[in-house]
């Protein structure tokens, strides 16, 4: 590489600019985030804005991020390990590593694409607390679930948020299988895999996979991006492949602390911190959104704040890491750390599968399927992946995270973002990428105005194809 390749020129005072606005938006001001971005030998690292405002505390640089799914390319990672050895095939079914997922599958169907008979089921939204009755109909799934569809989030276990979304915005966005399945498995009884919830279940992998495979129900059919728990799936046939090879049981927390994250030297990075751990104290304070009744304006408050108060609903995302039973490694959404370490994983990739001490951790094929990899044969479109523009003419969702094509104005990025919009892109062929990192959530009555103000997504205005040749 050419070591005077760098970020160009007014690239960080640039940066520092629109941060500053972000921070003081006055329609929706996002309290604090870091950012780290690095383009060959530069690197531009600040803290921003407050971890906790109430307190007065600072963002630092140390600051201790919920990942969420940031997470899933780390399983992926990992299933590309284990398939280097021989130990998982990406073409076999989830059935043949969890007997439980081997039987038949029911899909629910929204009411207007109904050929069988048409239901109806109330569904509680956790965002706004009120309850809709939602029409629906089932089928048996023609496809059988596959070990690649948990990696390309196309496993038909879709979040049920994405009806919350729906209701809140009033329009048929995303869909309202998703609400309809989660209602479903209430039912009857089963309230795993909520999105208030979304790491603090008290349950083990195992236990949580065998509650998915009895309710068993699926937003899609499986090859349908669905985007949800495929990649805590995922965890779960990693976990059953090691224990079958070794004879002993590891939790997917620390498989990936001894296949990626002590090898990388990650140090600060976890699944869930144990009472008295000093990271707690660095973990910032998780935010929302709510309107102000009175002055129908728009207030920043505390995530646990901003949500109706339902006995039914408890939402724990806040402490999930920290407090509670602290079981369920989520390869979809369970990691924490501080932003630095994540971006090892980055370099590790850049280094074309080495850690920066000299230990392969990926082949170069592996390397290669990670961030050029695409699976050919999925349905890319459902309502889920055009709204996410993730229908495969330009980029599509695959080992964890999403891959945008090089074209002729833009470069190749690997991308993806977590619940409190976080963000990652990795620009492979061009050695950078950037990490921009809050612990705002969208997924509050007001939070969705984050896509209409100046958020830390827009740091990207200075995405690297524009970072230029020499600084």
């Amino acid at each position: 590489m050419n070591d005077q390749i760098g970020l160009k020129k007014g690239f960080e005072e640039r940066l520092d600019i629109v941060a500053k606005n972000i921070i003081n938006n006055e329609k929706c001001p996002i309290p604090g985030f870091v950012v780290l971005a690095k383009r060959g030998k530069h690197t531009y690292h600040k803290a921003f804005g407050f971890s906790d405002k109430e307190k007065n505390l600072p963002m630092k640089l140390d600051s201790q991020f919920r990942c969420f799914s940031m997470t899933k390319v780390f399983a992926s990672t990992i299933a590309l390990i284990l398939k280097e050895e021989g130990l998982i095939d990406l073409e076999a079914t989830v059935g043949s590593y969890i007997p439980s997922f081997d039987k038949n599958f029911e899909v629910i169907i929204n009411s207007a694409n109904c050929e069988n008979e048409v239901m109806e089921i109330p569904y509680t939204s956790f965002m706004t607390g009120k309850t809709t009755n939602l029409s629906y109909c089932k089928k048996v799934a023609k496809n059988k679930m596959l070990v690649k569809h948990c990696l390309a989030e196309s496993a038909g276990v879709g979040y049920d948020m994405w009806t919350d979304f729906d209701l809140a915005f009033q329009q048929p966005i995303f869909g309202h299988q998703y609400g309809v399945a989660q209602a479903l498995r209430r039912k009857n009884g089963i309230g795993y895999y909520t999105s208030n919830t979304i790491i603090g279940q008290n349950a083990t992998l195992e236990e949580y996979c065998n509650a998915i495979a009895a309710a068993g129900y699926l937003v899609a059919e499986p090859g349908t991006f669905s985007y949800g728990l495929g990649a805590l799936i995922l965890g779960r046939i990693i976990e059953v492949v090691l224990e079958k090879e070794t004879g002993k049981f590891l939790r997917f927390s620390e498989i990936c602390n001894e296949k990626l994250f002590k090898p990388l030297r990650m140090n600060s990075a976890a699944f869930y911190l144990d009472d008295g751990d000093p990271r707690i104290s660095k973990v910032p304070q998780l935010y929302g959104a709510v309107l102000n009744d009175e002055t129908q304006g728009l207030e920043v408050k505390p995530y646990s704040e901003c949500l109706p108060k339902l006995n039914s609903l408890p939402n724990t995302v806040t402490t999930d890491q920290y407090l509670g039973v602290r079981k369920c490694d989520s390869g979809d959404t369970g990691s924490c750390m501080i932003v630095s370490d994540y971006a090892k994983f980055y370099e590790m990739l850049l280094a074309g599968g080495y850690s920066e001490y000299g230990k392969r951790i990926l082949t170069p094929n592996s390397v290669k399927e990670l961030t050029h990899g695409e699976f050919l044969d999925l349905d890319r479109h459902s309502k889920l992946a055009q709204a996410f523009g993730l229908t495969g003419e330009t980029a599509s969702f695959n080992y964890g995270w999403a891959l945008e094509k090089k074209t002729s104005t833009t470069p190749h990025c690997n991308q993806w973002s977590g619940y409190a919009n976080n963000h990652g892109r990795l620009y492979i062929e061009d050695d950078a990428y950037i990490l921009i990192f809050p612990q705002f959530m969208a997924s509050t009555p007001a939070g969705c105005l984050l896509y209409t103000s100046p958020s830390p997504r827009d740091v990207e205005e200075s995405r690297v194809a524009g970072w230029g040749g020499k600084k």
